[in-house]
């Protein structure tokens, strides 16, 4: 029986098997899986293959793939390994097993089982939860390849299920040659992995027309030194068109081998009045010896980063390619993570551009908002819950706006992106300075997961607007301040906003002034004028002749300290970044301003869509039971 193409008979009725995967993964897949399949089994013993909308390799070998759906209220998986075995799937807050939600089935002579577990208890060992809320739809086995489905709740109601929402999700998987016995499931030893994902908000694949033409742009041989933190820059040529086209979808050309070092990928705009002497010479962005025509790429057209996969822009959207205002120049700046300082790396990743000469109605832009990348934006060290805030101002927006596009423009996806320290991150609109729900947030953000997400919603921002994007770190595992910067060590707190008309806007920023926060650690006095960077502290004596960031790792930091330095910061002025897609800027551009006070971020209240019985019912009973007997006899005693 093929196992791609077949009609597998359900009660009586034949029926065309469907699942996600183009054409090419089926082709491998037949291929790999044999074309004989054996015992189809479900719960109901009947079955019948889903169909499925989004679809993931969650391994680096293609041995397990994952495919889901949901809708509002629920979500089917189907995991389909190379294995005999059992196939072990989990939801975990850090990528680990410990604290996790976790399943493990399988099929054994011809019969298919399905386990929920947790590894909640402090010892982190396997457990069978007391309340099973996975599903089980159906069970595969052939020679090779086990396949099994099953479906929960977003929200189980079950305190030992992790709540499915549009956060990042933290993915763990497992199998196992042999299948689970009476003592319980086998280690799986190396067959295991993690991989973050948006199971609510993914990437929609779309078809991309048969005549689409391609740019590829990537650095060639490029050897990746022995450091922690290396941005790549290099100058491209764009085809020369005769009429106007647009980028409809962008891809990662990621060199195999190479997933773990390139971080994150942008496409700068360069001015039209470069030639071809700038073109064919790469070299290390931000360093005192990069060609000067570096400095005439400011404007971002695109963005990538890692765990990302190609981004299709809306079917009204297109990037413009073509006419006299479209970027004839462009520059490439890859970001390599390398934190082992590993030897002998040679890359060539890139980036596919896919364009068109059927032209979209909307051309679509890029807006970068947040903190303002500088050492002026400081993190204290040992803070677990510490708050930055970037204000694209309603200063910068109305003027912005007014003069571009008073009717407004129309976001439709966001990128949100931090480094190491970054926990939690959101983007916050107000209208009128009255918030309106959110524009994009992650309460559970992952560095090595970074993707444009498309809105549900399209979200428009007019005249009188403002946004915040919203960071917050932990840095309880270090001793000295964190910076804002361009290293993985550093931090940033930006979101890139997609949107569309496109208008002269590429920058909307700010940055707290540096003044009261020297003053917080009891500087006095620098030395004028500035001859050095980091510039040098005059007074008082304890701070005298060293950098502002000496001063400021010298300082006794505490945690109660770290939170009124993080008040301070919410309060003092901020310079305003404002700037055009040239180097030209608009005319509120560094002027300081003071923060409006914002209340902290809470939900909005909200009909809660599930009604919940309490969780003890969802507990181990016994302890439930001897706390209830304990509070009892406390009360009868008072």
């Amino acid at each position: 029986m093929d196992y791609n193409d077949s009609r597998i008979h359900d009660n009586g009725r034949a029926r065309k098997d469907e699942f996600g995967g183009g054409p090419e993964y089926r082709k491998n897949t037949e291929r790999n899986l044999g074309l004989l399949l054996k015992s189809p089994a479900s719960a109901s013993g009947a079955w019948r293959r889903e169909a499925f909308s989004h679809h993931a390799v969650l391994d680096g070998n293609g041995k397990y793939h994952f495919r889901w759906k949901h809708d509002n209220t629920s979500i089917t998986f189907e995991l389909e390994v190379e294995t005999r075995g059992y196939v072990g799937f989990g939801l975990s807050p850090t990528g680990s097993m410990a604290q996790s939600d976790m399943v493990i089935g399988g099929v054994v002579n011809g019969r298919p089982y399905l386990k929920d577990y947790n590894t909640l208890n402090f010892d982190g060992k396997l457990n069978k939860d007391h309340h099973q809320d996975y599903r089980l739809e159906y069970g595969i086995e052939n020679n090779t390849h086990t396949i099994i489905a099953f479906s929960r709740d977003l929200n189980t109601c079950d305190n030992k299920d992790k709540i499915i929402t549009d956060n990042t999700v933290r993915v763990i998987w497992a199998y196992h040659p042999i299948d689970v016995e009476q003592d319980g499931p086998h280690y799986h030893l190396s067959n295991r992995g993690r991989k973050s994902l948006h199971l609510l908000n993914p990437e929609i694949e779309t078809s991309v027309p048969s005549d689409v033409l391609v740019i590829d742009i990537r650095h060639y041989n490029v050897s990746i030194p022995k450091k922690d933190t290396t941005y790549w820059c290099q100058m491209f040529k764009l085809p020369t068109l005769t009429k106007k086209h647009h980028i409809i979808k962008v891809e990662p050309l990621i060199q195999k081998g190479h997933e773990h070092l390139v971080h994150h990928i942008l496409l700068y705009q360069c001015h039209n009045i470069l030639n071809d002497r700038a073109l064919g010479v790469g070299h290390e962005c931000y360093h005192s010896n990069m060609p000067d025509d570096f400095l005439n790429c400011e404007s971002i057209i695109l963005a990538w980063a890692i765990g990302g996969k190609g981004f299709s822009y809306p079917p009204n959207v297109g990037l413009s390619l073509g006419t006299s205002t479209d970027p004839i120049y462009v520059m490439m700046e890859m970001h390599y993570d390398n934190p082992n300082y590993q030897e002998g790396y040679i890359d060539s990743s890139g980036l596919k551009l896919l364009y068109t000469s059927v032209l979209r109605k909307y051309d679509a832009g890029v807006i970068e908002t947040g903190v303002w990348i500088s050492l002026y934006h400081m993190i204290p060290p040992d803070m677990s819950n510490y708050i930055s805030q970037g204000y694209c101002t309603m200063e910068c927006l109305q003027e912005a706006l007014s003069q571009e596009k008073a009717s407004g423009i129309h976001v439709f996806a966001v990128l949100l992106h931090s480094h190491l320290a970054g926990r939690a991150l959101r983007t916050r609109h107000f209208r009128n300075s009255v918030e309106q729900p959110l524009l994009a947030h992650d309460d559970e953000f992952d560095f090595n997961f970074q993707e444009f997400r498309h809105l549900k919603e399209e979200r428009v921002l007019l005249p009188g607007d403002s946004l915040v994007t919203e960071c917050q770190y932990n840095t309880t595992s270090r001793s000295n301040m964190t910076w804002g910067g361009l290293s993985t060590r550093d931090e940033m707190c930006l979101s890139y906003l997609l949107y569309y008309p496109k208008i002269d806007l590429s920058r909307c920023e700010s940055l707290p002034e540096i003044a009261p926060q020297l003053e917080f650690i009891g500087v006095k006095e620098i030395y004028q004028p500035v001859m050095t960077w980091p510039f040098i502290i005059k007074s008082p004596k304890k701070y005298k002749d060293l950098s502002f960031t000496e001063a400021m790792n010298k300082f006794r930091w505490s945690r109660k300290k770290g939170r009124e330095f993080n008040n301070l910061v919410h309060g003092i002025e901020m310079n305003i970044r404002c700037a055009k897609h040239d180097q030209r800027e608009w005319q509120v551009h560094g002027i300081p301003i003071l923060p409006p006070s914002l209340k902290p971020w809470e939900p909005k209240s909200e009909p809660e869509p599930v009604t919940c019985r309490t969780t003890w019912q969802y507990s181990d009973p016994l302890p439930v039971l001897l706390s209830l007997t304990l509070y009892a006899v406390l009360t009868a005693g008072m």
